[in-house]
């Protein structure tokens, strides 16, 4: 349930204008409005700020916003404080760790000034978090140390029992295991020492994490499915999605999809419940590989692309990541080279992107620390090494393909020598016959180039026709009637055919050359045709495109066009679908159509000898490209065209 407050004006006095948009948000404004601005309204609006983390981040960080303004005009130091901590938290979310770090300092130094052992406690708790997500372990392992000595001098066990987690995770990403292994079961026993089921289950999930790292996956699948028994047990429904989720990645690589399948259908139905919308988009990926492994490709396919969707939304980039390679996956499995290539290229792309940045706010961080001009010099010594030992090999392996050509020419010169006489012969008398048939092929082609030609020209003109004079006509006689008509019921008939006529003519001459593939370019004409040709009751279509940014040559942008409409058509007359996927690539030097359909199917032996599909491979050929026809995945039909288009033929 979103609510956003982003847009609401505030005044100090706690008058809200805004318009909510749930029964929730207004009866939270109500509220709002009538608390007096007092320390307990700056809790309050700290609370909010933390609970809607989840829900809506705009409205957590005004929420957050308002309690740090409030705090501050009251000088009410432990609120201040205690809104910082919660900002810090959303900008943790949001990736924005300089505004997380600057917040969580400023609360660290109220903390301080109020003698607040147990805040300061907290802060170096969050900062060791803020840390682990940029992967400055080591300074987070500190954060989380000086944290537990705090809350183990206070002698606060569940704390202490929080942040032995936390170590553990960190000595986990830092591939030490056992340490990793140990820490969590020193947690789990303060939890269980505390009667703290939940804690306790937390702290077995963790810890079969660790015991996959291990290789030991009986046991990580034992721990998994405690915890998820107990959460499930006692309604807490967002942690056992995690459980169960993370169960489902288990059974999934031990080769029980069915199993994974039924787990993680459960934790989308609570995370969608939930709003989680960055989770949802992880079940949804896990969800798809389930049926892609029990060979539901289309299925699969279908729920990885809303994973994608969901993900790209929310700005999740590691769910963005898992959806491309999975996508891949499902069009390799399905024979589609060309949307295969086109996924692994958008995945290994944001992988780079995502690794270099990493690497360099890591390198930053390191050359701020040790200094710049020593890591420099180190840098360039490196390179320097490099490149020479490049050069080296290089030299050497110019030398072996020296060597290796001058003892292949030795052995074969003389048979060579008696082979290229004979084969010169041979050749000429097979180059006389092709000469001869490539003039013939030649002359056929260029004569059914120009028969094309002229009969899309010829629909040009007629459509130019049709639109600009018999339809400007019908237009007029339209109004004109229309002015005459009055009451009068025959003419309101006679007005009503005038206007239905005009409708035809202009659908007729938008159908033989639409105007916006001349104006508009490929991809909004074709997304045009589809939504007219295909948004009919029981019918649905998915139209994706990749690298379609530039204008094709016009003969192209025609060319494929006018065999997606022939395909649509024969989809429409003949294959009792319920669903079209259409994808148009360019990739490599090329243009790819892909359709496919949920239909009847056809037997491509046969339907290749057609005359609607001879029409199709004469386009085609014209285009110098080829059409495919093949059954679908489960059943159906598959059309695919490929048209190369040279890079530097872009208009």
């Amino acid at each position: 349930m979103r609510f956003s407050l982003a847009v609401c004006a505030v005044v100090l006095a706690g008058v809200f204008r805004c318009t909510p948009v749930s029964a929730q948000g207004v009866a939270v404004v109500h509220e709002l409005a009538q608390m007096p601005d007092d320390t307990a309204k700056v809790l309050r609006l700290s609370d909010l700020c933390y609970e809607y983390r989840r829900k809506d981040v705009d409205s957590a960080l005004w929420f957050g916003g308002r309690a740090l303004e409030l705090a501050r005009k009251l000088r009410f130091s432990k609120g201040e404080a205690q809104a910082l901590n919660d900002l810090a938290i959303i900008h943790i979310d949001r990736s924005a760790y300089a505004e997380a770090d600057s917040a969580l300092r400023s609360a660290l130094r109220i903390r301080r000034s109020l003698g607040d052992e147990e805040g300061v406690g907290a802060v170096h708790n969050k900062l060791g978090n803020l840390y682990q997500v940029q992967f400055r372990l080591d300074e987070a392992l500190e954060e989380n140390r000086q944290a537990l000595a705090i809350f183990e001098r206070l002698g606060q066990r569940s704390k202490e029992a929080l942040i032995l987690g936390n170590i553990a995770i960190l000595n986990f990403n830092l591939r030490q295991y056992d340490q990793a292994l140990k820490d969590h079961e020193a947690a789990a026993v303060v939890h269980q020492a505390l009667g703290n089921g939940s804690g306790l289950a937390t702290s077995q999930g963790n810890m079969a994490n660790v015991l996959l790292a291990l290789g030991d996956t009986a046991k990580a699948l034992d721990l998994f499915h405690r915890a998820a028994s107990y959460f499930k047990e006692h309604d807490l429904l967002r942690e056992y999605a995690v459980q169960a989720h993370n169960e489902a990645g288990v059974r999934l690589a031990r080769g029980d999809a069915e199993r994974a399948g039924r787990l993680y259908t459960e934790a989308l139905a609570i995370r969608q419940e939930g709003g989680d919308r960055k989770a949802t988009a992880s079940s949804m990926t896990g969800l798809a590989d389930a049926s892609l492994s029990m060979g539901r490709v289309g299925e699969a396919r279908r729920m990885a692309q809303q994973a994608l969707s969901l993900a790209t939304e929310v700005g999740a980039i590691s769910e963005v990541m898992q959806a491309y390679k999975l996508l891949a996956r499902i069009h390799a499995r399905a024979g589609r080279a060309d949307s295969t290539l086109v996924y692994h290229e958008r995945y290994a792309a944001l992988r780079d992107s995502v690794f270099s940045a990493d690497m360099g706010a890591r390198i930053a961080d390191l050359q701020t620390r040790i200094g710049m001009e020593r890591k420099e010099h180190e840098l360039q010594q490196q390179r320097a090494d490099l490149n020479q030992k490049n050069l080296e090999i290089a030299d050497l392996g110019r030398r072996a393909e020296r060597r290796n050509f001058l003892l292949a020419l030795a052995a074969g010169g003389g048979g060579v020598l008696l082979l290229a006489s004979l084969a010169m012969l041979q050749r000429q008398k097979r180059k006389a016959g092709a000469a001869k048939d490539a003039a013939v092929i030649a002359e056929r082609e260029q004569g059914l180039k120009a028969m094309v030609h002229s009969t899309d020209e010829e629909r040009k003109r007629i459509a130019g026709e049709l639109h600009d004079g018999v339809g400007q006509q019908l237009t007029a006689l339209k109004y004109r009637i229309q002015a005459a008509a009055g009451d009068d019921a025959r003419l309101k008939d006679a007005l009503a055919l005038a206007d239905e006529a005009g409708r035809e003519v202009r659908g007729i001459a938008h159908r033989m050359m639409p105007r916006a593939l001349e104006e508009s370019g490929l991809v909004p004409t074709m997304a045009d045709m589809l939504r007219k040709s295909l948004g009919i009751p029981g019918m649905s279509h998915v139209f994706e495109h990749h690298g379609m940014e530039e204008r094709l040559p016009a003969d192209v942008e025609t060319g494929v066009y006018r065999i997606a409409q022939e395909v649509v058509n024969n989809i429409l007359k003949h294959a009792r679908a319920h669903r079209v996927d259409v994808q148009l690539l360019r990739n490599k030097g090329a243009v790819v159509l892909i359709m496919e359909d949920d239909g009847v199917g056809i037997d491509p032996a046969i339907a290749g000898n057609g005359f609607g599909m001879r029409g199709l491979r004469d386009r085609a050929r014209i285009l110098n490209g080829s059409i495919d026809l093949s059954a679908g995945e489960e059943r159906g039909t598959v059309v695919t065209l490929r048209v190369p288009v040279p890079e530097t033929n872009m208009t």
